[in-house]
């Protein structure tokens, strides 16, 4: 009977994000590179193959560095946010001024301030272009008008004022960065479509040199260390959003794997577990309590049995081992 050998599993990497992706196909890389160091002489089409990768991966990089070091990723938005809050307060603060009948001077210092705020029908949703345009007119009329000035003071509202008009003056130059940056954003684009099918060539020219090699063993190691990374970006990128940063060499340690199945301070999807958590199925040791009523220490289950460990004297297991809290004991993924 023919054993066919190992091979690199299926991956859509078009969901993984920016840097994840960056991680992830330079494990990649640097994990063929330490294969060819040992190989002497390497498959020439693997390594025809893998030129073509490595440009591909350059140029990802490449348009990745020049997305990091825009301004909009770490300033545009928190800009925004504030503007919208101070905005608000601004305008709340001299609506309620409005009625205050029994205050004159800050009443009438709220109804023309309301006025001039009403007249550019500012919404904080709508398309940020349009919104701090509008914004930065709102500022530059209050700011130039001596009796407007003096009713955001009466409304003590001098230094909110202040700074949303600085933070108009940022979002203007920050848009228009924006406009200026958007080839950078579409290099990165065409960068990740090229990596797509460079990765998924190299992957698949991997593959069929592990079926016709004679010597079955030959890509084991490498296919083996490709096949963890996998792993461990499908069960933490894809769980946390695509925050790792998809360089992780295996799936070992304390991670959370898909039946949750592990040791130490994680819970397990099916109360498979050992320490202080507790199980879904209530398979546990320590002062918890399960839902079947399976447990040790001074709690008492569901089905009243008075026995430290379940139904087997065995403390959170099913099958009478000496093994504490389930059949798994050594967390995460296998070696």
């Amino acid at each position: 009977m023919i054993t066919l050998p190992n091979l690199v599993q299926d991956f859509n990497i078009r969901h993984l994000t920016n840097s994840v992706l960056v991680g992830t196909m330079k494990f990649t890389l640097d994990q063929f590179d330490a294969f060819f160091t040992a190989q002497n002489p390497a498959p020439t089409r693997l390594a025809a193959q893998l030129t073509e990768f490595r440009a591909g991966y350059n140029r990802l990089n490449a348009a990745y560095a020049l997305t990091r070091e825009s301004l909009l990723t770490t300033n545009l938005n928190d800009l925004d946010n504030e503007g919208d809050s101070l905005y608000h307060a601004c305008k709340e603060t001299s609506e309620a001024a409005q009625r205050m009948t029994f205050m004159p001077a800050k009443k009438e210092a709220g109804d023309r301030v309301s006025l001039v705020v009403k007249k550019y029908k500012i919404n904080t949703k709508e398309n940020m272009v349009s919104e701090w345009s509008k914004m930065q007119q709102l500022c530059e009329e209050i700011n130039d008008s001596t009796q407007l000035t003096a009713d955001i003071a009466t409304l003590g509202l001098t230094e909110a004022m202040a700074r949303l008009t600085t933070i108009a003056e940022l979002l203007r130059d920050t848009l228009t960065q924006r406009e200026n940056e958007l080839p950078s954003h579409k290099a990165m684009q065409q960068a990740r479509e090229a990596i797509y099918l460079e990765y998924r060539a190299l992957i698949d020219q991997l593959n069929a040199h592990a079926l016709v090699d004679e010597n079955v063993n030959r890509f084991a190691t490498l296919i083996l260390t490709l096949n963890r990374n996998i792993d461990y970006v499908r069960i933490h990128a894809m769980t946390n959003g695509g925050a790792t940063d998809g360089s992780g060499e295996s799936g070992q340690g304390q991670q959370t794997t898909d039946n949750g199945q592990q040791n130490g301070d994680n819970t397990g999807n099916n109360g498979q577990q050992t320490g202080d958590n507790t199980g879904n199925n209530g398979q546990q040791t320590g002062d918890n309590t399960g839902n079947n009523g399976q447990q040790t220490g001074d709690n008492t289950g569901n089905d009243g049995n008075d026995n430290p460990g379940g139904n087997n004297d065995n403390p959170g297991g099913d099958n009478g081992n000496d093994n504490p809290g389930g059949d798994i004991n050594d967390g995460g993924l296998d070696d």
